[in-house]
């Protein structure tokens, strides 16, 4: 059980899920959610394949990066782009047809290769103080990254002072007030307890990066997931989850519940003069 929210202070939590080696708690205050217990480390991602897809995957995947910068150039960001975590570099590569100055930093060793194979302009390592110079990025974006640190208001600090005044933290989250994890509880895919340290709010998240230093600007719900998995491709074993996927590919697609409440957020924040005093 947890002692004290890590966001806010509170000190009141409700067990949102639990398994028989972990669970969620939700701080009743800011109702951001935690894992207990916490992942190993937030510095495991040196050689992670999660960058790596399959062909058929592909095209969803660069479609989905097609639409986050069609929401931030639809929000009026221009400039120079960083992306933290870039992954399989897809959203590098669509912000920079996009007419962006964009660039990227990913710990993956394998990743990065791949990314310089393809002529992008990569970092390898964790992004933290001096990894880049101030003020220099119009738009930083942390796709489905911010949840995998152990202390995510360090890292926007850092990523404010990235940015120029006047310019723009881009942020990809997951809904666990969504109504596929209310549906799926312990199986919704989105929990990934071996590495998501909080599970925002919405209301939460938009706390903790007043804390940090940003303005919330506008915030766009979306389904994390649209893909079927194909039963003849998978092993018998995982038949079951297979099932449970497929499951919450109808509800999303369906929108079953009263109201439907996508598993997934984006939200466009723009860096305020001065950090809160919260």
């Amino acid at each position: 059980m947890l002692s004290k929210c890590a966001i806010c202070g509170g000190t009141s939590f409700k067990r949102v899920v639990r398994r028989s080696t972990w669970a969620i708690w939700a701080c009743i205050d800011c109702t951001n959610a935690f894992t207990f217990p916490a992942p190993a480390n937030d510095l495991q991602y040196d050689d992670h394949a999660f960058f790596k897809i399959s062909d058929d995957k592909e095209i969803r995947w660069r479609q989905g990066a097609a639409e986050i910068i069609g929401l931030v150039t639809g929000a009026g960001c221009r400039g120079t782009f960083l992306d933290v975590g870039f992954g399989n570099g897809f959203l590098i590569e669509e912000a920079l047809s996009a007419g962006f100055d964009a660039q990227g930093i990913e710990a993956s060793h394998s990743a990065v290769e791949s990314a310089r194979q393809r002529g992008l302009r990569v970092q390898e390592g964790y992004l933290q103080q001096g990894s880049f110079a101030d003020s220099v990025f119009d738009i930083v974006a942390m796709n489905h990254v911010l949840e995998h640190s152990a202390d995510p208001e360090a890292m926007l600090r850092i990523a404010r002072d990235l940015v120029k005044p006047g310019g723009y933290l881009f942020l990809g989250q997951t809904n666990y007030f969504g109504t596929i994890p209310h549906l799926l509880g312990t199986r919704w895919y989105g929990w990934v307890p071996s590495e998501h340290y909080t599970h925002f709010s919405i209301a939460g998240l938009t706390l903790l990066l007043k804390k940090a230093g940003f303005e919330v600007s506008v915030v766009w719900q979306s389904p994390l997931f649209w893909d079927w998995i194909n039963f003849s491709r998978t092993p018998l074993a995982r038949w079951p989850s297979t099932a449970l996927n497929n499951l919450a590919v109808v509800i999303t697609r369906a929108k079953i519940g009263i109201p439907f409440v996508p598993d997934g957020f984006f939200v466009l924040a723009r860096k305020s003069e001065s950090l809160s005093e919260i």
